[in-house]
């Protein structure tokens, strides 16, 4: 739009103005003059829209990059969702890992104290062969001496164990 026609209509209604009003024509005066100031008014709209219409460019670009930015962004949090479902996923996995190891560290020190029972084995079956001739001789003056008490009842009762905790004893294999 060619902004000096107007600029030129402006003009020229303030010096019609000014004419009527050496003539004496108030009601004309004003209507030229508020004409004219409605024209200024314009023309002055029209240059702020001429210099934001010279901004719309930059505006545009700034609009794409936002744009791209906002794709990036949506990109990234679904990004960080699916990693974030990972994690979970990983963490309910490490709580299985860490019961598991548990259970684990549990049956290996049950194993270690049968391990450690395992090894005093062999030093209880030579006490209880050591202590056998004494409990035999004592089972024997039991047979002989009818004292206080039946030791032949409590004698027997130990030989009983003590082949219970020997089995391959040679004593208790069948002729």
């Amino acid at each position: 739009m060619n902004t000096d026609t107007l600029e030129e209509l402006c003009s020229t209604l303030e010096r019609q103005a000014a004419i009527f009003e050496i003539c004496g024509e108030t009601i004309d005066v004003d209507l030229h003059l508020k004409a004219s100031a409605g024209l200024r008014e314009a023309l002055a709209e029209i240059q702020r829209l001429r210099s934001d219409a010279a901004m719309l460019p930059e505006v545009l670009a700034e609009m794409q990059r936002l744009r791209s930015d906002a794709d990036l962004h949506l990109k990234t949090s679904d990004a960080l969702r699916d990693a974030l479902a990972e994690i979970e996923r990983l963490r309910s996995n490490a709580d299985l890992h860490l019961k598991t190891s548990d259970a684990l560290r549990d049956a290996l020190a049950e194993i270690e104290r049968l391990r450690s029972d395992a090894d005093a084995l062999p030093l209880a079956n030579a006490e209880i062969e050591r202590l056998r001739p004494e409990a035999d001789a004592e089972l024997h003056r039991g047979k002989v001496d009818h004292g206080m008490s039946n030791p032949a009842t409590t004698f027997w009762a130990i030989d009983w164990f003590l082949k219970l905790l020997d089995p391959y004893n040679k004593k208790n294999k069948p002729k």
